[in-house]
C-alpha cells in the first residue's frame, strides 16, 4: 500500500494514518464518531472492501510500544488541532479523549474492560 492509497483511505473512511509498522498501515478514527474516539484500525488487505471490513479493530491498550506511542501522538494532534473533529464531538456533547479528566478516562476504561 503506497501513500496515495493511504490518502484515499483517509478521505473515504474518515480515518487518519498514524504510521506504517511492518509494512502495515495503522489508523485512528477521525470522522467524529463518539464511539470510535479510542479505536485503532489496522489495514487488512485480506478482508473484503466493504465500508469497515478492510480494517481490523484493535484495542489501544494491547498495542506494542512503538505503535502505542504513534497512537498517543496522533490522538493528541487530532484532539487539539482538527477543528472539524472537535466541533463534531462537542456538538454531540462529547469531549475529546484529550479533554477527558483522569476520572472520566478511568470510568470509561472500566466500562470497556
Amino acid at each position: 500500500m503506497d501513500a496515495k492509497d493511504i490518502k484515499n483511505l483517509e478521505e473515504y473512511k474518515g480515518a487518519k494514518c498514524i504510521g506504517v509498522f511492518d509494512d502495515v498501515p495503522y489508523f485512528i478514527d477521525a470522522s467524529g464518531c463518539a464511539f470510535s474516539r479510542e479505536t485503532v484500525l489496522r489495514y487488512n488487505p485480506f478482508r473484503s472492501m466493504a465500508i469497515l471490513d478492510i480494517f481490523d479493530v484493535l484495542d489501544e491498550r494491547d498495542l506494542p510500544a512503538d505503535i502505542k506511542a504513534a497512537y498517543d501522538k496522533a490522538v493528541r494532534e487530532r484532539d487539539t488541532q482538527d477543528a472539524e473533529y472537535i466541533e463534531t464531538l462537542h456538538s454531540m456533547g462529547v469531549k475529546t479523549l484529550t479533554e477527558e479528566t483522569a476520572t472520566e478516562k478511568a470510568a470509561r476504561k472500566s466500562r470497556t474492560a
